[in-house]
């Protein structure tokens, strides 16, 4: 079958048809396009789109724009019954709220508060009337209040028996603040990062009296307790920009009870024959120790004199040192020979430490670190460094040996 062309005012007609339908669509986008421009420029902005502000703060300023002239500015702000219209030609219908802003022909619409309280927090809307219709912007407004104190809880072993590696547990908590306060450990103000933990969130708390939303922030510590802890200062510290100085603290004393430390062999230098000698040495220990000197199996214990040795009580010397000594009434050679065992004690273990004594004479002695070889070959080469100087001089000043620069060679 013939294909039948299309008649020339047939063709006319479907390209009249598709010319409408081409325009028809450039029209529908130009105004889409139109509208969409119209819509992003009557965005409100806010500054700041939300704020965090401490209670009883003054001056506090929130303001909304819109790209063009508005003719009229409304606020609804948390704390205040009805939405207010504020102008920059007129005065604000309630006290404390005033206009903010660069004018409405400006498209500039905000508030100062002069002070802020509680109920204030929440979000306040400004509304911009722009041709009748009204664009609406939020601001967050936070208002912060300071938690209470920090306080710190054992829940986890017994502060008033600790021993050394005994592990702790503890927990501290800054109740009813907003926002949440930061918490922090320190031990003698190094800050500790190891057996820290924070829950996942804040425990939130709503006050219905005064209509605030209140957060309890906690931390925990886990810590193996260490001889050198003893005495320390633990401290927690919350951190919030509501607080005057902008942290509080709790801290306690650490009371670590470990037996007597180890100590390597000790010797005692010095000591002159003849006379009276005290040897000494300082341990730690938490509480004090109860020492005895064991001398070729013959016990002396503490405060008491037996012969020729007295023992007297350790000496306190602050941060549980402790000076322990043994007098030694005319010191002899046989005294030098023997080894002092040293026994000390409290109610968490016991610890032995070993002295031997040294006489002055063996401190000379063993100080002088050139033997007998030594000595002689220094001697010898002093003596052949001499000989030599007196050669040269001798041979110079007699013209016997040919020196350079010399007249006779």
């Amino acid at each position: 079958m013939e294909e039948k062309l299309p008649s020339k005012s047939e063709q006319l007609l479907a390209s009249t048809e598709n010319g409408v339908k081409a325009t028809s669509c450039s029209v529908f986008i130009s105004i889409a396009l139109r509208v969409a421009t119209i819509t992003h420029a009557q965005v409100v902005d806010t500054e700041p789109r939300s704020i965090t502000v401490v209670e009883n703060q003054e001056n506090v300023e929130l303001h909304c724009r819109i790209g063009r002239p508005a003719q009229l500015c409304l606020i609804r702000m948390p704390g205040l019954n009805d939405q207010i219209a504020l102008s920059p030609t007129e005065k604000s219908p309630v006290a404390g709220y005033h206009y903010h802003g660069e004018g409405l022909d400006k498209g500039s619409c905000g508030v100062r508060i002069d002070r802020v309280t509680a109920d204030n927090a929440g979000l306040m809307n400004c509304t911009l009337f722009v041709d009748g219709r009204g664009l609406t912007g939020s601001i967050e407004i936070v208002v912060a209040f300071p938690p209470q104190q920090p306080v710190i809880e054992v829940v986890q072993g017994n502060l008033a028996n600790v021993e050394v590696n005994s592990q702790l547990m503890f927990r501290c908590t800054a109740e009813r603040g907003n926002p949440a306060a930061n918490l922090s450990w320190f031990l003698d103000q190094e800050q500790i990062y190891e057996g820290v933990q924070f829950p996942e969130a804040p425990e939130e708390y709503y006050d219905e009296r005064s209509n605030k939303h209140m957060f309890t922030a906690t931390s925990t510590l886990k810590r193996a307790v260490r001889a050198e802890d003893n005495g320390k200062r633990l401290t927690c510290q919350a951190q919030h920009l509501a607080y005057p100085e902008g942290v509080s603290r709790t801290d306690l004393i650490l009371d670590v009870n470990f037996q007597p430390q180890a100590l390597p062999d000790q010797v005692v230098y010095g000591l002159q024959l003849g006379r009276t000698a005290t040897a000494s040495m300082v341990i730690k220990a938490n509480p004090s120790p109860h020492v005895m000197w064991n001398i070729d199996g013959t016990d002396y214990h503490q405060g008491t004199e037996q012969g020729r040795y007295a023992v007297p009580i350790p000496e306190a010397l602050g941060n549980n040192r402790y000076n322990v000594s043994l007098t030694i009434a005319g010191l002899t050679l046989e005294d030098l020979s023997k080894t002092y065992v040293l026994r000390a004690s409290n109610n968490f273990g016991v610890e032995e430490y070993r002295l031997t004594l040294r006489s002055q004479d063996e401190v000379f002695s063993e100080s002088s670190s050139f033997g007998t070889g030594e000595i002689v070959g220094l001697v010898l080469a002093v003596v052949i460094v001499l000989l030599a100087i007196a050669l040269i001089v001798g041979a110079r000043a007699t013209g016997r040996w040919c020196f350079r620069g010399g007249k006779i060679c």
